[in-house]
């Protein structure tokens, strides 16, 4: 955990959506949540993220662009996926679940917007623009090629070139938001076809 929340320097800011697993809604009398209203569920969750985790890119088919709104997913760095950003804001929901329960299914949170977001600053990312995809299937975080005879984004397998997909795309002509920075998959991490820095185990 970074210690300063002050002290994350550059790179690219942006709100991300915030995968923690599995959300337990549990019933009650009276119970404060995050923005100070009283309500009447408290929540759990599985794997709950904090300001100041790093966070890597969540590697899912569920997250392509129109399901996400355009917004990159984070999740706990791991060393199956590295680390490419810092949470820097205090995570809010975007929507609350309104009834007791067990929401395990990421399709279905994203579908119903059941899941909390915050700011991550990316210290190795420059910039960010929509993309299109052309030929092969795009998965999350994968490095990307210009193609310039089909003038749109193609997956380049496990070599780095700095530019990367934060959604999964699934063939040509889909929406994905493009990163653009200094940043690969270093030694330790074991997913090769994921852009972020390197984790160990």
């Amino acid at each position: 955990m970074v210690d300063k929340a002050g002290l994350y320097g550059g790179g690219l800011e942006i709100t991300c959506i915030l995968y923690e697993g599995t959300i337990t809604a549990t019933a009650g009398t009276s119970v404060f949540v995050e923005n100070g209203a009283l309500g009447k569920l408290s929540f759990t969750l599985a794997s709950e993220l904090k300001e100041g985790d790093l966070v890597g890119i969540h590697d899912s088919t569920d997250n392509d662009y129109d399901a996400c709104e355009g917004l990159p997913v984070m999740a706990a760095a791991a060393a199956t996926n590295g680390w490419i950003g810092i949470i820097k804001s205090q995570p809010v929901w975007h929507k609350l679940p309104s009834s007791a329960g067990s929401y395990g299914t990421h399709a279905t949170n994203l579908s119903n917007g059941h899941y909390r977001v915050a700011t991550v600053v990316m210290p190795g990312v420059q910039m960010a623009l929509r993309g299109v995809t052309e030929g092969t299937a795009v998965t999350t975080g994968s490095p990307l090629a210009w193609d310039v005879s089909d003038d749109g984004w193609k997956d380049n397998g496990t070599t780095m070139t700095g530019v990367f997909s934060f959604h999964d795309g699934g063939g040509t002509g889909q929406n994905v938001l493009i990163g653009i920075g200094a940043v690969g998959q270093a030694a330790g991490g074991s997913e090769g076809d994921i852009c972020s820095h390197g984790v160990v185990a």
